[in-house]
């Protein structure tokens, strides 16, 4: 691009006055209609010229205050939405990307064309056109979709701008009801949160992490001099990329550098505070712990961000190409109700022959599949039909019919298919991409090839019916004062019924590829290592006490366990 040659000519174009009378007609309509009208409208004044007029640049900037308070409450209200359709959810989400963009190019060929005429007005055309098009980002993110084309690129060019100009660390106040931030600062947080493009992270995530970058990064600064010992992340100025990880790599300078060592640190802590259940004191430490997604967001940063033991995740092994249709489950209450089906079926058909006077390893040993055995189990189970298009021994692709916003990353996710009879693989929700038709691409890990439904009881309440909902408090403290996890109204669901001594639970076996040891699928808030549980497993009830936590999403954690209740 040929940006920095002209940065500093002035380039003749025709002038033209407009009144800007238009944003009048704004008021009376509603929030998105208003921000369609006011997109529309700015890209014919841009299309004209308009703004290389002085009074129209201050007209520009009035407007985009105005509309920005428009754009801020459309976003909120969008992010924390529970139930959207998918024609009002597509509207919102174009309205609000395409309003970003058509700022963002207008602040950006200002300062491209008219950087001598627009000198005094430069820092807040700078601020406002990084903020702008890291608001692209980010609605590019809540849809799963990649950064807009060359946006890193253009982001770096007006930072090294700001270098040119030592404008870097100014503190600038973009918008009237947003703190006053700098260049650099800026820079940082953009450039990190477009390292974690591909992690498929949810709205209230993508939120969370710049919130976090917003208030962590106020005093990390930018470097051209590489530093080994203190820097972790570099952006190339002139690539297309966001922040990336420094690995064996020779320093350039293009290259611009920053110490991310207290960021981690942070988050490190944070994990600490909620794993031993200590609330801080200091308010947005607080507030960011309390989240309902924080151990989640912090887990995925930390992997991703840690300067030490860093693996980025991969597969273990290549998938193979595979063609065959699937019916999936999401969710751990559907996948449960799933498992029940299939074993009250089979339970019909007599198939239970492990009822004899077997041990319960002997009857877990002795649980083979028939592969002559008629095809009875494959069902429709309201289930979503699905295709899987490549697999391993460890996970696989599929393509489903849902919307983004219906699955998440770490939702567990049951998978039947014809070819497997009497199995339900199990796995959870590793990637999340848009394609054609509606669908998405998901990238399963799988946990087990075969699940089991499960009873358990839990033998350690004296009080085995006491109700429990969330509108009585005092009832749910006396319980969950037992359990691991600090905070529990984000995994309280009615629908597990209101007996907290019962639960339905799915239980894995140990296999060779997949897990050394049998494990537990349980409803998070009866994870504790305190008291013993009666387990129904394969039909023999046997008592035993949760040993360790492995994965864990929304409502659900998966446990190990000890049959071994005197430890």
């Amino acid at each position: 691009m040929a940006f920095l040659q002209n940065l500093f000519k002035n380039t003749s174009t025709q002038k033209m006055k407009t009144s800007m009378d238009w944003m009048s007609q704004i008021k009376g309509m509603d929030d998105l209609s208003a921000i369609e009208f006011a997109t529309a409208k700015l890209g014919d004044e841009f299309k004209t010229n308009a703004f290389n007029n002085p009074a129209n640049l201050e007209a520009l900037f009035t407007i985009d205050e105005n509309t920005h308070i428009i754009v801020e409450r459309i976003t909120t209200h969008f992010i924390h939405i529970e139930h959207i359709s998918v024609e009002l959810e597509e509207r919102v989400s174009n309205a609000v990307f395409f309003y970003h963009r058509q700022l963002f190019l207008i602040y950006f060929s200002l300062i491209d064309h008219f950087y001598d005429q627009y000198q005094k007005h430069i820092h807040v055309l700078l601020a406002r056109a990084i903020r702008n098009a890291t608001q692209m980002v980010k609605w590019r993110y809540y849809n799963y979709q990649s950064a807009p084309a060359n946006v890193w690129l253009q982001i770096s060019q007006l930072y090294l701008l700001a270098e040119n100009i030592s404008l870097l660390n100014a503190k600038i106040q973009p918008y009237a009801d947003l703190e006053p931030i700098s260049i650099s600062n800026a820079y940082i947080q953009v450039c990190m949160l477009g390292s974690l493009e591909g992690l498929s992270l949810k709205c209230e995530q993508i939120e969370l992490v710049c919130k976090m970058l917003s208030i962590w990064t106020s005093k990390t600064t930018v470097d051209k001099v590489f530093d080994q010992q203190q820097h972790l992340f570099y952006v190339d100025t002139t690539s297309n990329k966001p922040a990336k990880r420094i690995r064996t790599f020779k320093p350039a300078s293009t290259y611009r550098y920053w110490d991310f060592d207290s960021v981690i640190s942070k988050i490190e802590l944070c994990m600490s505070l909620i794993e031993f259940n200590i609330s801080p004191k200091q308010p947005f430490m607080k507030e960011l712990v309390s989240h309902k997604d924080a151990f989640t967001t912090f887990e995925i940063l930390n992997t991703e961000w840690s300067r030490v033991d860093y693996n980025r995740q991969r597969r273990s092994e290549d998938r193979n190409r595979a063609a065959s249709s699937a019916t999936t489950t999401f969710g751990f209450k559907e996948v449960c109700e799933q498992l029940k089906q299939v074993e009250n079926i089979k339970m019909q058909r007599g198939e239970r022959g492990y009822l004899g006077e077997k041990s319960f390893e002997e009857r877990l040993a002795s649980h083979n599949i028939n592969r002559n055995e008629p095809n009875i189990i494959y069902m429709d189970l309201s289930t979503d039909h699905s295709s899987i298009i490549d697999q391993s021994n460890s996970g696989l692709g599929l393509h489903v019919s849902r919307h983004p916003h219906e699955v998440s990353l770490g939702m567990l996710i049951g998978i039947s298919t014809k070819e497997l009879r009497n199995r339900t693989r199990l796995g959870i929700i590793k990637n999340i991409r848009p394609i054609a038709h509606g669908e998405l691409h998901l990238g399963v890990e799988l946990l087990s090839n075969i699940g089991f439904y499960s009873q358990a009881e839990n033998m350690g309440l004296k009080t085995p019916k006491v109700a429990m909902s969330i509108g009585e408090p005092t009832v749910q403290d006396n319980y969950f004062a037992n359990t691991v996890f600090a905070d529990t109204s984000s995994f309280l669901d009615s629908s597990f019924g209101t007996d907290p001594s019962n639960f339905t639970c799915i239980f894995l076996p140990k296999e060779q590829s997949l897990s050394k040891q049998e494990t537990l699928i349980i409803p998070k808030l009866q994870y504790n290592k305190n008291d013993i549980f009666k387990v129904q497993i394969l039909g023999e009830e046997i008592l035993v006490r949760f040993t360790k936590s492995f994965e864990r999403h929304g409502n659900w954690v998966r446990v190990t366990f000890t049959t071994d209740i005197s430890k």
